[in-house]
């Protein structure tokens, strides 16, 4: 019986090798969008963004190479340097998580300053201290089980892919609004959201088919809390909910004068 499980475990790794074996490839593609996303809105103006937006961009950036590395080692036989790094990863998915939540009350802030608008308006702000804190959670939850499966080699891999869905979104979001603002066409958030999250989610159902787990609970629960982020604005615009998401962040708002 135990070497039978012993047999079926090798071949499923075996496997899970050969599926995964051009995934360092693919992975290249969210660590560009993430680059050229971010340009106008933050990396053209690095110098007057604050401190806490950098430590959280940096982290995201080393999770996305580590993402990329990780898939090489293991499909190319150096699975000593792979758990290797892998412990490395345990860090710098804490920062990620850690820098992210630390973000958060700044958003509490653009709301009560009234937003952007015409393109990001306050309730979007306000509706991102919920979105985005369940995407978080996700990612946060994907990392625990990708831990938790790191002996069952297909289970590992996608919950591993699974942080690359919880943690893209906001860059995905701002790309797909590049063809509006080259064009100098007025777009709202909502507008975007409801036309960039149908392909994104394409792009996460697919992959799961692809790898064989479509109805996996990390491929369900990641294309669910993206298809949520369409309402954010919506959650952010209910009174209830400002009131109480303020008088939450209040105390950790890093800029004064919020009443």
């Amino acid at each position: 019986m135990n070497d039978d499980r012993a047999v079926t475990r090798h071949n499923t790794t075996k496997d899970t090798l050969a599926l995964y074996h051009d995934a360092h490839r693919w992975l290249l593609i969210p660590i560009i969008v993430i680059l050229v996303a971010f340009t106008p809105l933050y990396f053209a103006t690095f110098t007057s963004e604050p401190w806490a937006y950098h430590a959280h961009a940096l982290s995201a950036i080393a999770w996305y190479v580590f993402m990329i590395t990780q898939p090489y080692l293991a499909t190319r036989g150096k699975l000593r340097n792979h758990r290797k790094w892998g412990m490395a990863g345990l860090l710098i998915a804490g920062a990620f998580i850690a820098t992210g939540i630390s973000i958060t009350p700044t958003n509490v802030y653009f709301g009560q300053i009234g937003g952007f608008p015409p393109v990001f308006p306050a309730e979007f702000f306000y509706g991102l201290t919920f979105t985005e804190t369940l995407a978080m959670i996700g990612f946060a939850v994907s990392v625990s089980m990708a831990i938790i499966k790191s002996k069952v080699a297909d289970e590992h891999a996608i919950w591993m892919l699974g942080t690359v869905f919880f943690g893209f979104m906001p860059a995905w979001l701002r790309l797909s609004m590049f063809p509006a603002f080259a064009f100098g066409i007025e777009m709202s958030t909502t507008s975007a959201l409801i036309i960039s999250i149908p392909v994104f989610v394409a792009v996460i159902l697919y992959v799961g088919y692809r790898v064989g787990k479509l109805t996996h609970p990390v491929i369900v629960g990641s294309a669910g809390v993206t298809v949520l982020m369409i309402s954010t604005s919506y959650i952010g615009g209910l009174e209830w909910y400002q009131e109480f998401v303020t008088n939450l962040m209040k105390p950790m708002v890093p800029w004064p004068d919020i009443n």
